[in-house]
């Protein structure tokens, strides 16, 4: 948008001259909202200690220990309805009080676990809020503008309240932090609205069709591609990780061949 990709009467508004008058740019934006219940506890098992610096250490030496944690270290997916025909739920288990999204400190031994809406039928935008590139930028996720993201939710956090009631966390679930008041729809969804934060899986805003073509070629614009998980039309039934890998792996053959066939002109040869 910065450089005059995108909505044209909004590039216009900032005064920044339009390229390319490319209105879903910025739109169609998808994440994972996920709601995490909390729980602490006197176990000394959960990731408080990581950064002392034993366990700095110890990683520094032969890579094991706290620091070794990938944070989520299990996980699943479930489907909360038995008509669908792929899971709807993302399940993350944190051995960590997991606070503001992450940005908050732990402060007692803890475990966090809890429901992510894999195929969020919401959308939400990003946009400029001005024309100062080191300004930033306008995010909407808008999560739950659908009602049936809302009703996956409610649906997931029920699960996610029947696993907490299983003996064997019942060590760890010693002290709620992060709880509803009760299952009912009403205290859920205050919870849910009180809680939800990203997983981290934006996707979207510059979707293959309307502002790409299938090899990632932004419309109206000769040699600019974009590579990483905006480009997905729909964000993946899970973590987008290896789906921005595989894209990136498919760009870097879409340029290795586009730049080669000059050469192979040049020569009369076939191209493989």
């Amino acid at each position: 948008m910065l450089s005059g990709i995108g909505p044209a009467d909004r590039l216009a508004a900032l005064g920044i001259p339009v390229l390319a008058d490319l209105p879903d740019v910025g739109r169609n934006l998808q994440d994972h909202p996920a709601t995490y219940l909390v729980f602490t506890h006197d176990e000394p098992v959960s990731l408080l200690a990581a950064g002392q610096e034993r366990y700095v250490r110890q990683f520094e030496v032969d890579g094991s220990g706290p620091l070794s944690s990938n944070v989520p270290e299990a996980g699943g997916f479930v489907r909360t309805r038995p008509d669908l025909l792929a899971p709807d739920v993302q399940f993350h288990v944190l051995p960590v009080m997991f606070v503001d999204c992450a940005l908050g400190v732990p402060t007692e031994h803890g475990i966090s676990f809890g429901p992510c809406v894999l195929r969020p039928y919401s959308r939400g935008e990003v946009s400029l809020a001005s024309d100062d590139p080191t300004a930033k930028p306008r995010i909407r996720c808008r999560y739950y503008t659908d009602a049936s993201d809302l009703s996956t939710m409610l649906a997931g956090v029920r699960t996610a309240l029947a696993i907490a009631r299983q003996s064997a966390l019942s060590p760890y679930t010693v002290r709620p932090w992060a709880y509803p008041a009760s299952d009912s729809d009403a205290d859920l969804t205050a919870f849910v609205r009180a809680h939800t934060q990203s997983i981290f899986h934006p996707a979207g805003t510059c979707a293959i069709g309307p502002v790409l073509d299938p090899e990632l070629r932004v419309h109206g614009v000769a040699g600019l591609r974009v590579v990483d998980a905006s480009v997905m039309p729909l964000v993946p039934r899970g973590n987008t990780n290896a789906p921005t890998v595989a894209v990136a792996e498919r760009a870097a053959d879409l340029i290795r061949a586009a730049a080669s066939e000059p050469a192979l002109a040049a020569t009369g040869a076939e191209s493989p």
